[in-house]
Protein backbone atom coordinates (compact mmCIF):
# COMPACT_ATOMS: atom_id res chain seq x y z
CA UNK A 1 0.00 0.00 0.00
CA UNK A 2 1.13 3.54 -0.72
CA UNK A 3 1.92 5.54 2.41
CA UNK A 4 -0.54 8.37 3.04
CA UNK A 5 1.13 11.79 2.74
CA UNK A 6 0.53 14.46 5.40
CA UNK A 7 1.31 18.09 4.56
CA UNK A 8 2.76 19.84 7.63
CA UNK A 9 2.49 23.63 7.64
CA UNK A 10 4.24 25.35 10.53
CA UNK A 11 7.32 26.85 12.09
CA UNK A 12 10.77 25.39 12.60
CA UNK A 13 11.83 25.08 16.25
CA UNK A 14 15.65 25.38 16.26
CA UNK A 15 15.82 23.21 19.38
CA UNK A 16 13.96 20.35 17.68
CA UNK A 17 11.35 19.89 20.43
CA UNK A 18 8.21 21.21 18.72
CA UNK A 19 6.94 22.56 15.39
CA UNK A 20 7.74 20.95 12.06
CA UNK A 21 10.36 18.57 13.50
CA UNK A 22 8.00 17.11 16.12
CA UNK A 23 5.25 16.97 13.48
CA UNK A 24 7.47 14.99 11.10
CA UNK A 25 8.53 12.52 13.79
CA UNK A 26 4.89 11.94 14.72
CA UNK A 27 3.70 11.42 11.15
CA UNK A 28 6.55 8.99 10.44
CA UNK A 29 5.76 6.96 13.56
CA UNK A 30 2.19 6.54 12.28
CA UNK A 31 3.39 4.98 9.04
CA UNK A 32 2.64 8.08 6.98
CA UNK A 33 4.99 10.26 4.97
CA UNK A 34 5.59 13.83 6.23
CA UNK A 35 5.90 16.71 3.77
CA UNK A 36 7.08 19.83 5.66
CA UNK A 37 6.07 23.31 4.50
CA UNK A 38 7.90 25.83 6.69
CA UNK A 39 6.14 29.12 7.50
CA UNK A 40 8.86 30.64 9.66
CA UNK A 41 12.33 30.04 11.08
CA UNK A 42 11.72 30.82 14.73
CA UNK A 43 14.24 31.79 17.36
CA UNK A 44 13.28 30.27 20.70
CA UNK A 45 14.83 28.77 23.83
CA UNK A 46 13.51 27.76 27.23
CA UNK A 47 13.27 31.51 27.94
CA UNK A 48 10.58 31.91 25.28
CA UNK A 49 9.95 32.81 21.62
CA UNK A 50 12.34 35.61 20.58
CA UNK A 51 11.61 35.96 16.85
CA UNK A 52 8.98 34.52 14.51
CA UNK A 53 11.31 34.73 11.50
CA UNK A 54 8.58 34.59 8.85
CA UNK A 55 9.53 33.40 5.38
CA UNK A 56 8.95 35.58 2.35
CA UNK A 57 5.56 34.64 0.91
CA UNK A 58 7.06 33.97 -2.55
CA UNK A 59 9.55 31.57 -0.97
CA UNK A 60 6.71 29.93 0.91
CA UNK A 61 4.60 29.42 -2.21
CA UNK A 62 7.56 28.04 -4.20
CA UNK A 63 8.26 25.65 -1.34
CA UNK A 64 4.61 24.50 -1.46
CA UNK A 65 4.88 23.69 -5.19
CA UNK A 66 7.81 21.40 -4.41
CA UNK A 67 5.85 19.77 -1.58
CA UNK A 68 2.98 18.69 -3.83
CA UNK A 69 4.87 18.16 -7.09
CA UNK A 70 5.11 14.39 -6.65
CA UNK A 71 2.58 13.56 -3.94
CA UNK A 72 -1.16 13.38 -3.35
CA UNK A 73 -1.96 14.89 0.04
CA UNK A 74 -4.14 12.80 2.40
CA UNK A 75 -4.33 15.26 5.32
CA UNK A 76 -2.99 18.65 6.40
CA UNK A 77 -1.79 19.83 9.80
CA UNK A 78 -1.38 23.58 10.32
CA UNK A 79 0.64 25.11 13.14
CA UNK A 80 2.34 28.49 13.57
CA UNK A 81 1.26 31.14 11.03
CA UNK A 82 3.44 34.23 11.59
CA UNK A 83 1.85 36.99 9.51
CA UNK A 84 -1.09 37.96 7.32
CA UNK A 85 0.62 37.21 3.99
CA UNK A 86 1.45 33.63 5.03
CA UNK A 87 -2.06 33.23 6.48
CA UNK A 88 -3.59 34.18 3.13
CA UNK A 89 -1.27 31.76 1.31
CA UNK A 90 -2.17 28.95 3.73
CA UNK A 91 -5.87 29.54 3.10
CA UNK A 92 -5.31 29.32 -0.66
CA UNK A 93 -3.46 26.03 -0.20
CA UNK A 94 -6.12 24.48 2.01
CA UNK A 95 -8.84 25.28 -0.52
CA UNK A 96 -6.96 23.23 -3.13
CA UNK A 97 -7.16 20.00 -1.09
CA UNK A 98 -10.39 18.22 -0.16
CA UNK A 99 -8.78 16.45 2.79
CA UNK A 100 -8.96 16.62 6.61
CA UNK A 101 -7.28 19.78 7.94
CA UNK A 102 -6.21 19.98 11.59
CA UNK A 103 -5.24 23.44 12.83
CA UNK A 104 -3.26 23.74 16.06
CA UNK A 105 -3.53 27.50 16.61
CA UNK A 106 -0.03 28.32 17.88
CA UNK A 107 -0.48 31.94 18.91
CA UNK A 108 2.41 32.17 21.37
CA UNK A 109 5.01 29.99 23.07
CA UNK A 110 3.92 28.54 26.42
CA UNK A 111 7.21 29.83 27.85
CA UNK A 112 6.49 33.40 26.76
CA UNK A 113 7.97 35.93 24.34
CA UNK A 114 6.56 37.35 21.11
CA UNK A 115 3.15 36.26 19.86
CA UNK A 116 1.08 36.32 16.69
CA UNK A 117 -0.47 39.77 16.05
CA UNK A 118 -4.15 40.55 16.55
CA UNK A 119 -4.79 41.15 12.84
CA UNK A 120 -3.48 37.69 11.98
CA UNK A 121 -5.63 36.14 14.71
CA UNK A 122 -8.69 37.96 13.39
CA UNK A 123 -8.01 36.78 9.82
CA UNK A 124 -7.51 33.20 10.94
CA UNK A 125 -10.70 33.33 13.00
CA UNK A 126 -12.90 34.73 10.23
CA UNK A 127 -11.37 33.20 7.09
CA UNK A 128 -9.49 30.01 7.96
CA UNK A 129 -11.85 28.63 10.60
CA UNK A 130 -14.67 27.47 8.25
CA UNK A 131 -12.20 25.74 5.92
CA UNK A 132 -10.66 23.33 8.42
CA UNK A 133 -11.88 20.03 9.88
CA UNK A 134 -10.75 20.42 13.49
CA UNK A 135 -9.32 23.17 15.70
CA UNK A 136 -7.12 22.07 18.64
CA UNK A 137 -6.56 25.07 20.94
CA UNK A 138 -5.45 24.87 24.53
CA UNK A 139 -7.57 26.80 27.01
CA UNK A 140 -5.41 29.91 26.81
CA UNK A 141 -5.59 29.94 23.01
CA UNK A 142 -9.35 29.39 23.15
CA UNK A 143 -9.74 32.52 25.28
CA UNK A 144 -7.46 34.53 22.98
CA UNK A 145 -9.49 33.51 19.94
CA UNK A 146 -12.94 34.07 21.43
CA UNK A 147 -12.43 36.52 24.31
CA UNK A 148 -14.64 34.22 26.39
CA UNK A 149 -13.57 32.49 29.59
CA UNK A 150 -16.21 29.73 29.78
CA UNK A 151 -14.99 26.75 27.75
CA UNK A 152 -18.37 25.45 26.55
CA UNK A 153 -19.55 28.94 25.61
CA UNK A 154 -16.33 29.68 23.73
CA UNK A 155 -16.54 26.44 21.76
CA UNK A 156 -20.21 27.04 20.97
CA UNK A 157 -19.27 30.49 19.65
CA UNK A 158 -16.66 28.99 17.29
CA UNK A 159 -19.09 26.37 16.04
CA UNK A 160 -21.72 29.05 15.41
CA UNK A 161 -19.35 31.08 13.20
CA UNK A 162 -18.46 28.14 10.98
CA UNK A 163 -15.97 25.84 12.72
CA UNK A 164 -16.89 22.17 12.03
CA UNK A 165 -15.28 20.71 15.17
CA UNK A 166 -13.17 21.72 18.16
CA UNK A 167 -10.93 19.81 20.58
CA UNK A 168 -9.88 21.91 23.58
CA UNK A 169 -6.69 20.63 25.17
CA UNK A 170 -6.78 20.63 28.96
CA UNK A 171 -3.34 19.31 29.83
CA UNK A 172 -2.25 22.58 31.43
CA UNK A 173 -5.30 22.84 33.72
CA UNK A 174 -4.89 22.42 37.48
CA UNK A 175 -6.28 18.90 37.80
CA UNK A 176 -5.11 15.33 38.28
CA UNK A 177 -6.55 14.61 34.84
CA UNK A 178 -5.41 15.79 31.42
CA UNK A 179 -8.91 16.33 30.06
CA UNK A 180 -9.69 17.37 26.47
CA UNK A 181 -13.14 18.53 25.40
CA UNK A 182 -14.51 17.67 21.93
CA UNK A 183 -17.59 19.11 20.23
CA UNK A 184 -18.73 19.00 16.59
CA UNK A 185 -22.37 20.02 17.18
CA UNK A 186 -23.40 16.35 16.80
CA UNK A 187 -21.20 14.78 19.46
CA UNK A 188 -19.61 16.20 22.59
CA UNK A 189 -17.41 14.37 25.06
CA UNK A 190 -14.54 14.64 27.53
CA UNK A 191 -11.47 12.50 26.83
CA UNK A 192 -9.21 12.16 29.85
CA UNK A 193 -6.06 10.45 31.12
CA UNK A 194 -3.94 10.61 34.26
CA UNK A 195 -1.72 13.68 34.23
CA UNK A 196 1.98 12.85 34.33
CA UNK A 197 4.49 14.81 36.37
CA UNK A 198 6.66 15.90 33.46
CA UNK A 199 7.13 19.22 31.70
CA UNK A 200 7.22 18.26 28.03
CA UNK A 201 7.72 20.44 24.95
CA UNK A 202 5.71 20.01 21.77
CA UNK A 203 2.62 18.25 23.12
CA UNK A 204 0.16 20.34 21.09
CA UNK A 205 2.08 19.78 17.86
CA UNK A 206 2.25 16.05 18.43
CA UNK A 207 -1.45 15.68 19.30
CA UNK A 208 -2.59 17.58 16.19
CA UNK A 209 -0.14 15.75 13.91
CA UNK A 210 -1.26 12.41 15.31
CA UNK A 211 -4.91 13.27 14.66
CA UNK A 212 -4.03 14.32 11.09
CA UNK A 213 -2.10 11.08 10.54
CA UNK A 214 -4.91 8.92 11.89
CA UNK A 215 -7.43 10.70 9.66
CA UNK A 216 -5.08 10.21 6.69
CA UNK A 217 -5.29 6.50 7.58
CA UNK A 218 -9.12 6.78 7.30
CA UNK A 219 -9.97 6.74 10.99
CA UNK A 220 -13.17 8.47 12.08
CA UNK A 221 -12.41 11.82 13.77
CA UNK A 222 -13.43 10.45 17.18
CA UNK A 223 -11.18 7.42 16.82
CA UNK A 224 -8.40 9.67 15.54
CA UNK A 225 -8.66 11.80 18.69
CA UNK A 226 -8.62 8.82 21.07
CA UNK A 227 -5.67 7.22 19.26
CA UNK A 228 -3.81 10.55 19.22
CA UNK A 229 -4.43 10.98 22.94
CA UNK A 230 -3.02 7.49 23.51
CA UNK A 231 0.01 8.30 21.33
CA UNK A 232 0.67 11.48 23.31
CA UNK A 233 0.18 9.79 26.69
CA UNK A 234 2.67 7.06 25.79
CA UNK A 235 5.08 9.63 24.36
CA UNK A 236 5.02 11.59 27.61
CA UNK A 237 5.28 8.44 29.72
CA UNK A 238 8.40 7.39 27.82
CA UNK A 239 9.82 10.93 27.42
CA UNK A 240 13.51 11.36 28.26
CA UNK A 241 15.38 14.37 29.56
CA UNK A 242 17.21 16.34 26.87
CA UNK A 243 18.90 19.47 28.21
CA UNK A 244 16.30 21.42 30.24
CA UNK A 245 13.33 19.60 28.65
CA UNK A 246 11.54 16.29 28.53
CA UNK A 247 11.10 15.42 24.86
CA UNK A 248 8.29 13.19 23.64
CA UNK A 249 9.29 9.65 22.68
CA UNK A 250 8.00 8.71 19.23
CA UNK A 251 7.28 5.04 18.49
CA UNK A 252 5.19 2.90 16.16
CA UNK A 253 4.72 0.02 18.62
CA UNK A 254 1.30 -1.12 19.84
CA UNK A 255 -0.21 0.82 22.73
CA UNK A 256 -0.45 -0.48 26.26
CA UNK A 257 -3.80 -0.35 28.05
CA UNK A 258 -2.53 2.38 30.39
CA UNK A 259 -2.13 4.68 27.37
CA UNK A 260 -5.74 4.45 26.15
CA UNK A 261 -7.73 7.43 27.48
CA UNK A 262 -11.19 7.27 29.00
CA UNK A 263 -14.23 9.05 27.65
CA UNK A 264 -17.40 10.43 29.18
CA UNK A 265 -20.18 12.77 28.07
CA UNK A 266 -20.30 14.83 31.27
CA UNK A 267 -17.50 16.82 32.88
CA UNK A 268 -18.92 15.81 36.27
CA UNK A 269 -18.17 12.15 35.48
CA UNK A 270 -14.48 12.68 34.63
CA UNK A 271 -12.55 10.36 36.92
CA UNK A 272 -15.64 8.64 38.39
CA UNK A 273 -14.78 5.11 39.49
CA UNK A 274 -17.00 2.02 39.08
CA UNK A 275 -16.29 -1.43 40.47
CA UNK A 276 -18.38 -4.12 38.79
CA UNK A 277 -17.78 -7.76 39.76
CA UNK A 278 -15.35 -9.65 37.56
CA UNK A 279 -16.15 -12.37 35.03
CA UNK A 280 -14.15 -15.45 34.09
CA UNK A 281 -11.28 -14.37 31.84
CA UNK A 282 -12.44 -16.82 29.17
CA UNK A 283 -16.23 -16.67 28.81
CA UNK A 284 -16.08 -19.26 26.02
CA UNK A 285 -18.88 -19.91 23.53
CA UNK A 286 -21.44 -17.19 24.14
CA UNK A 287 -24.82 -17.60 22.38
CA UNK A 288 -27.14 -14.58 22.16
CA UNK A 289 -30.75 -15.79 21.95
CA UNK A 290 -34.25 -14.34 21.90
CA UNK A 291 -36.23 -16.66 24.18
CA UNK A 292 -36.06 -18.49 27.48
CA UNK A 293 -36.68 -21.73 25.55
CA UNK A 294 -33.32 -21.31 23.85
CA UNK A 295 -31.72 -20.64 27.25
CA UNK A 296 -33.06 -24.00 28.46
CA UNK A 297 -31.96 -25.93 25.36
CA UNK A 298 -28.44 -24.52 25.23
CA UNK A 299 -27.63 -24.73 28.93
CA UNK A 300 -28.67 -28.39 28.74
CA UNK A 301 -25.99 -28.81 26.05
CA UNK A 302 -23.31 -27.38 28.34
CA UNK A 303 -23.29 -23.68 27.47
CA UNK A 304 -21.94 -21.69 30.44
CA UNK A 305 -22.28 -18.13 29.12
CA UNK A 306 -25.48 -16.95 27.46
CA UNK A 307 -27.43 -13.76 26.80
CA UNK A 308 -31.14 -13.11 26.42
CA UNK A 309 -31.88 -10.36 23.91
CA UNK A 310 -35.56 -9.71 23.31
CA UNK A 311 -36.65 -6.57 21.50
CA UNK A 312 -39.97 -4.72 21.50
CA UNK A 313 -41.28 -6.69 24.48
CA UNK A 314 -43.99 -5.56 26.88
CA UNK A 315 -43.09 -5.17 30.55
CA UNK A 316 -44.95 -8.39 31.30
CA UNK A 317 -43.00 -10.27 28.61
CA UNK A 318 -39.69 -8.91 29.88
CA UNK A 319 -40.34 -10.09 33.44
CA UNK A 320 -41.77 -13.44 32.37
CA UNK A 321 -38.97 -14.35 29.95
CA UNK A 322 -36.15 -13.21 32.20
CA UNK A 323 -37.60 -15.02 35.22
CA UNK A 324 -38.02 -18.24 33.20
CA UNK A 325 -34.53 -17.93 31.73
CA UNK A 326 -32.98 -17.59 35.18
CA UNK A 327 -34.85 -20.70 36.33
CA UNK A 328 -33.00 -22.67 33.62
CA UNK A 329 -29.55 -21.49 34.78
CA UNK A 330 -27.72 -23.02 37.70
CA UNK A 331 -24.90 -21.18 39.49
CA UNK A 332 -22.35 -22.33 36.93
CA UNK A 333 -24.06 -20.35 34.12
CA UNK A 334 -23.26 -16.69 33.47
CA UNK A 335 -26.66 -15.39 32.34
CA UNK A 336 -26.71 -11.85 30.91
CA UNK A 337 -29.75 -9.74 30.12
CA UNK A 338 -29.47 -7.41 27.15
CA UNK A 339 -30.63 -3.86 27.76
CA UNK A 340 -33.31 -4.37 30.46
CA UNK A 341 -31.15 -3.61 33.47
CA UNK A 342 -34.01 -2.77 35.86
CA UNK A 343 -35.64 -6.16 35.29
CA UNK A 344 -32.27 -7.90 35.54
CA UNK A 345 -31.70 -6.28 38.93
CA UNK A 346 -35.17 -7.23 40.16
CA UNK A 347 -34.73 -10.89 39.25
CA UNK A 348 -31.09 -11.15 40.35
CA UNK A 349 -29.55 -12.00 36.98
CA UNK A 350 -25.83 -12.71 36.76
CA UNK A 351 -25.22 -9.66 34.60
CA UNK A 352 -26.38 -7.04 32.12
CA UNK A 353 -25.09 -6.31 28.63
CA UNK A 354 -25.43 -2.73 27.37
CA UNK A 355 -24.81 -1.09 24.03
CA UNK A 356 -23.24 2.36 23.87
CA UNK A 357 -26.56 4.23 23.80
CA UNK A 358 -27.95 2.10 26.62
CA UNK A 359 -24.74 2.73 28.56
CA UNK A 360 -25.44 6.44 28.30
CA UNK A 361 -29.00 6.11 29.67
CA UNK A 362 -28.66 3.35 32.28
CA UNK A 363 -28.19 3.91 36.01
CA UNK A 364 -24.74 2.38 36.33
CA UNK A 365 -24.57 3.02 40.07
CA UNK A 366 -27.75 0.99 40.59
CA UNK A 367 -26.36 -1.89 38.51
CA UNK A 368 -23.09 -1.78 40.43
CA UNK A 369 -24.78 -1.67 43.83
CA UNK A 370 -26.96 -4.64 42.87
CA UNK A 371 -23.81 -6.68 42.31
CA UNK A 372 -24.48 -7.46 38.64
CA UNK A 373 -21.71 -7.93 36.11
CA UNK A 374 -21.64 -5.47 33.22
CA UNK A 375 -20.76 -6.23 29.62
CA UNK A 376 -20.36 -3.37 27.12
CA UNK A 377 -20.49 -3.35 23.32
CA UNK A 378 -17.75 -1.52 21.41
CA UNK A 379 -17.24 -0.97 17.70
CA UNK A 380 -14.37 1.52 17.66
CA UNK A 381 -11.53 2.97 19.72
CA UNK A 382 -13.60 5.87 20.99
CA UNK A 383 -16.25 3.42 22.19
CA UNK A 384 -13.49 1.41 23.87
CA UNK A 385 -12.45 4.61 25.67
CA UNK A 386 -16.07 5.07 26.75
CA UNK A 387 -16.21 1.48 28.04
CA UNK A 388 -12.96 1.85 29.98
CA UNK A 389 -14.42 4.84 31.81
CA UNK A 390 -17.03 2.59 33.44
CA UNK A 391 -14.63 -0.31 34.16
CA UNK A 392 -16.99 -3.09 32.97
CA UNK A 393 -16.81 -6.81 33.70
CA UNK A 394 -16.10 -7.58 30.04
CA UNK A 395 -15.84 -5.79 26.70
CA UNK A 396 -17.40 -7.01 23.44
CA UNK A 397 -15.88 -6.05 20.08
CA UNK A 398 -17.82 -6.25 16.84
CA UNK A 399 -18.82 -6.82 14.23
CA UNK A 400 -15.74 -8.94 13.57
CA UNK A 401 -17.24 -10.09 10.27
CA UNK A 402 -20.19 -8.86 8.21
CA UNK A 403 -23.43 -10.00 9.82
CA UNK A 404 -27.07 -10.34 8.78
CA UNK A 405 -28.43 -10.48 12.34
CA UNK A 406 -29.05 -6.73 12.36
CA UNK A 407 -28.11 -3.64 10.37
CA UNK A 408 -24.60 -2.53 11.31
CA UNK A 409 -23.31 0.99 10.51
CA UNK A 410 -19.74 -0.14 11.24
CA UNK A 411 -17.27 -1.83 8.93
CA UNK A 412 -16.12 -5.32 10.01
CA UNK A 413 -13.28 -5.24 12.55
CA UNK A 414 -11.45 -8.28 11.20
CA UNK A 415 -9.38 -10.98 12.88
CA UNK A 416 -6.29 -8.75 13.21
CA UNK A 417 -8.20 -6.18 15.28
CA UNK A 418 -9.39 -8.95 17.61
CA UNK A 419 -5.79 -10.08 18.00
CA UNK A 420 -4.68 -6.51 18.80
CA UNK A 421 -7.42 -5.94 21.38
CA UNK A 422 -6.84 -9.32 23.02
CA UNK A 423 -3.24 -8.30 23.60
CA UNK A 424 -4.21 -4.74 24.58
CA UNK A 425 -6.81 -5.72 27.20
CA UNK A 426 -4.74 -8.61 28.52
CA UNK A 427 -5.86 -9.84 31.92
CA UNK A 428 -7.62 -6.56 32.73
CA UNK A 429 -10.83 -7.19 30.77
CA UNK A 430 -12.21 -10.37 29.17
CA UNK A 431 -12.79 -9.75 25.46
CA UNK A 432 -15.78 -11.14 23.56
CA UNK A 433 -15.68 -11.16 19.75
CA UNK A 434 -19.08 -10.90 18.07
CA UNK A 435 -20.57 -10.52 14.59
CA UNK A 436 -20.81 -12.95 11.68
CA UNK A 437 -19.04 -15.79 13.51
CA UNK A 438 -19.59 -19.38 12.35
CA UNK A 439 -17.66 -22.58 13.09
CA UNK A 440 -14.87 -21.85 10.61
CA UNK A 441 -14.47 -18.25 11.77
CA UNK A 442 -14.55 -19.35 15.40
CA UNK A 443 -11.54 -21.54 14.61
CA UNK A 444 -9.73 -18.49 13.16
CA UNK A 445 -10.54 -16.41 16.22
CA UNK A 446 -9.50 -19.15 18.64
CA UNK A 447 -5.95 -18.77 17.32
CA UNK A 448 -5.89 -15.07 18.33
CA UNK A 449 -6.16 -15.96 22.01
CA UNK A 450 -9.50 -14.20 22.48
CA UNK A 451 -11.40 -15.71 25.41
CA UNK A 452 -14.90 -15.74 23.98
CA UNK A 453 -16.94 -15.65 20.79
CA UNK A 454 -20.60 -14.62 20.73
CA UNK A 455 -22.97 -15.78 18.03
CA UNK A 456 -26.65 -15.83 17.15
CA UNK A 457 -27.72 -17.48 13.91
CA UNK A 458 -24.85 -20.00 13.76
CA UNK A 459 -26.54 -21.91 16.57
CA UNK A 460 -30.19 -20.87 16.47
CA UNK A 461 -30.59 -21.39 12.70
CA UNK A 462 -28.54 -24.58 12.45
CA UNK A 463 -30.18 -27.77 11.20
CA UNK A 464 -28.71 -29.58 14.20
CA UNK A 465 -28.09 -27.00 16.94
CA UNK A 466 -26.93 -29.69 19.36
CA UNK A 467 -24.11 -30.84 17.10
CA UNK A 468 -23.04 -27.27 16.29
CA UNK A 469 -23.03 -26.39 20.00
CA UNK A 470 -21.01 -29.48 20.94
CA UNK A 471 -18.49 -28.83 18.15
CA UNK A 472 -18.02 -25.22 19.25
CA UNK A 473 -17.62 -26.21 22.91
CA UNK A 474 -15.06 -28.84 21.96
CA UNK A 475 -13.13 -26.29 19.90
CA UNK A 476 -13.03 -23.75 22.72
CA UNK A 477 -12.02 -26.26 25.37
Amino acid sequence: MTKPVVLLIGGLDPQGCAGIIADSQTVTAHGCHPVPLVTCLTQQTQAGLCQLGALDVEQFNEQYQSCVADFDIAAIKVGLIPNLEIAQAVLTIIKQHAVPVIWDPVLASTSGGVSVSDDVQHYLLTELLPEISLLTPNRIELVLLTQQQAQATAVEHLLNIGLPACLVKGGHADSQWATDYFNDNSHAFYCYADKQDKQVRGTGCVLASSIASNMALNHDIRDAIVLAKAYLTRGIRQAKQVGPYHVIAHASADFELQDIPKLTYSEKLVGQQFNFPSCPQRLGIYPVVDSSDWIKKLTEEGIKTIQLRIKNATDEQKHSEIKRAISHCDKSVAFFVNDYWQVAIEHHAYGVHLGQEDLHDANLIAIEQAGLRLGVSTHSYWELARALAVNPSYIALGPVFATTSKIMPWTPQGVERVKQWTKLLGEAYPLVAIGGIDQERAEQLHKTGVGSVAMISTITKAEDYKKVTRDLLTLWQ
